[in-house]
């Protein structure tokens, strides 16, 4: 289902619990932030600005949209306006030739407030919330369906890693291009205009107990306070090539989620191929779209309160992924039509505000969209139920020359020695073109057999480059500098886990 066909199933069905429609033809409604609270404070919903309360199209100003749009996001990102923020995504789309502004809301995982006051829903519309015993209930009512609102009342900020909330604040601020609040804030603020910090539910007598949260705990807990606080948590990632019924290499990895989705990402950079992919003239990592998607849903929808554990598994064939779930369904997913719904949004809106995710949903359609090139034409599967599974198909051609195993020795479908090819020709004029050093003949020939293998093999890390070459790191760096310096490779991904590959000049020589 397309977002105009959603678009037209909320015309038809009309206003109530979770749509809403607003007129703003040249301006956002007072009333807006009211009904963004009340979504977020509910089970989430659908803005449509542009429409009349009776259903009719009125459109927005299409002189006014971008404005209004700007408003939206950087107002739903101040702590003046709505507390806690929230990351919002509305989209402009053209109906019957008038411009509709759509603003899909998440549930929230905690009690929101805009003007100082937490708004709900009913069937009658938005209303302010005044009595304690309904906000009592609206917080039982989070806390028992999001486990990551449960609060650690004992936990200070000593107990989290300062690099990773520091991290986290610069991640931020370079994805909202150095606007965002969490720049001229210190730590607690942070964390506490993120949510991190609650008032106990359970605690229904002043002196109301309060604390950090577990979501907290999870994104920047140090490994001594995540062994305390959730003993049962860690991810497990295993490569099973050759021995599946135990392993070839694994990681065990209990640390908090910003560093677990480092080592994963790592880890399926070290095992897995990454095909040459260009998306118009730009040459994009499609093994990095497709597993980033993956690992962040692993982590950010996963059910904490399970003792399962969470499991990435590389086999020859497909990569498998296992987290426990509180399901909403049962079965295989379909791409097109599945409505999709986020278990701990406090995790799944700092993973928004720090890059890593876009909006919800967008995760599986983005691994759908990549997965045909990456695997041969194969789908990957969504499979929801108590443990939810995401089943990567791999292309086992692609998987056989894959350079690194778990023992860190090195083989090929074909041998590591330079064959003559096609392309031998052009690297050898590659080389004698670009690479103006002054250089002896055995490292102009040792560059022209790794440029040949970076060409064969779509890539290689320093460590493979050392290995099959067999020549000393100092020595495989100062040969990628020249490389580099010809402006015929480039390095990619991050600095422990990325590898050199050919520049589009490159491609366009070879």
């Amino acid at each position: 289902m397309t977002e105009i066909d959603r678009i037209a199933q909320f015309l038809r069905q009309g206003e109530g619990l979770t749509v809403e429609f607003k007129e703003a033809r040249t301006d956002l409604p007072k009333s807006l932030f009211e009904t963004i609270c009340a979504f977020l404070n509910r089970e989430g919903g659908t803005i449509l600005l542009g429409v009349s309360d009776d259903g009719t199209l009125v459109g927005v100003d299409p002189g006014k949209v971008n404005k209004l749009t700007k408003e939206i996001v950087t107002q739903a990102n101040s702590t003046e306006k709505l507390s806690p923020i929230c990351m919002l995504f509305p989209e402009t789309i053209e109906i019957e030739g008038k411009l509709i502004v759509y603003i899909p809301i998440p549930p929230g995982s905690q009690i929101h407030r805009t003007k100082n006051y937490p708004y709900d829903r009913s069937a009658d519309g938005d209303f302010r919330v005044t009595d304690s015993e309904t906000l009592r209930l609206m917080y039982l009512r989070k806390v028992s369906y999001f486990s990551e609102n449960q609060v650690f009342p004992h936990l200070t900020l000593d107990d989290f890693d300062r690099t990773t909330i520091q991290r986290a604040r610069q991640l931020a601020q370079v994805f909202r291009d150095r606007q965002h609040p969490w720049g001229t804030m210190n730590d607690e603020e942070m964390l506490r205009s993120a949510g991190l910090w609650q008032r106990d539910p359970q605690s229904t007598s002043s002196p109301f107990r309060e604390g950090y949260t577990l979501a907290a705990v999870l994104l920047f807990g140090t490994p001594q306070t995540l062994l305390t606080t959730l003993p049962q948590f860690f991810v497990d990632a295993l490569l099973r090539r050759v021995d599946e019924d135990r392993y070839d290499d694994r990681d065990y990895i209990r640390d908090n989620l910003f560093n677990t989705y480092d080592r994963l990402i790592e880890f399926v950079s070290k095992h897995l191929y990454d095909p040459f992919y260009l998306e118009g003239a730009q040459r994009i990592s499609i093994r990095g779209v497709i597993f980033r998607e993956v690992i962040v849903n692993l982590l950010v929808h996963r059910e904490y309160s399970s003792g399962f554990t969470a499991r990435m598994m590389i086999y020859r064939d497909r990569v498998v992924f296992e987290n426990p779930n509180r399901a909403f369904y049962q079965g295989l997913l379909d791409p097109d039509t599945f409505s999709p719904r986020t278990k701990n949004p406090t995790l799944a809106n700092f993973f928004k505000e720090t890059g890593f995710m876009d909006q919800l949903g967008s995760g599986i359609r983005n691994v759908t969209k990549y997965m045909g090139a990456y695997a041969n034409g194969q789908s990957a599967q969504f499979i929801e139920g108590d443990m939810f599974r995401t089943i990567i198909p791999l292309d086992e051609i692609l998987m056989s020359t894959n350079v690194q195993t778990a023992d860190h020795s090195y083989h090929f479908s074909q041998s590591t020695e330079i064959k003559p090819s096609s392309v031998d020709d052009a690297v050898n004029d590659a080389v004698n073109d670009a690479v103006k050093a002054a250089i002896s003949d055995t490292v102009r020939k040792r560059l022209k057999e790794e440029l040949h293998f970076i060409y064969q093999y779509q890539g290689i890390s320093l460590g493979t480059l050392k290995d099959v070459f067999k020549i000393s790191r100092e020595t495989a760096q100062r040969d990628m500098a020249l490389l580099r310096e010809a402006g015929l490779v480039v390095f990619e991904g991050a600095p422990k886990s990325g590898r050199y590959v050919l520049t589009d000049f490159a491609q366009l020589k070879l």
